[in-house]
């Protein structure tokens, strides 16, 4: 296996265990848990930078992977598709961005101090986040078959 595959490998390996770590802190808070909410959280951020770090090393050494379908499948399938991924990624990261601060912040003054500062908007981006974030995985999987599987290049 090519270092290429291995770092593709790695990159959906890797945003896949940080949205399945990231589910796992939902179910936590939904349990009134926040001890392991605010870990879990932490840990599947930590994964997220990592695996933005990968995707812009694999895409700064082999750039973008081609396309091999025809002109009307690229422009009646892939482009819409990727730029739905596009900006769904670019929301779940500036929403996972905004939940992160201020579920730290609120953290610093443990977990009365962040009932009584309010959690609703915590809470309501978070609902918010978990769909960007599922149709952002969604995306990435279609995205990665219409690139490898069902139109790969020459």
């Amino acid at each position: 296996m090519d270092l290429k595959t291995m770092l593709w490998y790695g990159v959906l390996a890797s945003i896949t265990g940080a949205y399945l770590i990231a589910l796992a802190g939902v179910r936590s808070a939904k349990r009134h848990e926040v001890g392991p909410h605010s870990r879990l959280m932490i840990v599947a951020c930590t994964i997220v930078g990592c695996w933005l770090v990968a995707y812009v090393t694999k895409q700064a050494l082999f750039g973008r992977e081609s396309f091999g379908g025809t002109p009307e499948q690229y422009w009646r399938w892939y482009v819409p598709l990727l730029s739905t991924h596009v900006a769904l990624a670019v929301t779940t990261i500036g929403l996972g961005a905004h939940n992160l601060y201020t579920g730290l912040r609120r953290l610093q003054h443990g977990s009365v101090g962040a009932m009584a500062a309010g959690v609703a908007r915590h809470r309501t981006i978070g609902l918010v986040l978990v769909g960007t974030f599922t149709g952002t995985m969604v995306t990435a999987y279609l995205v990665y078959l219409m690139l490898f599987t069902w139109f790969p290049a020459s």
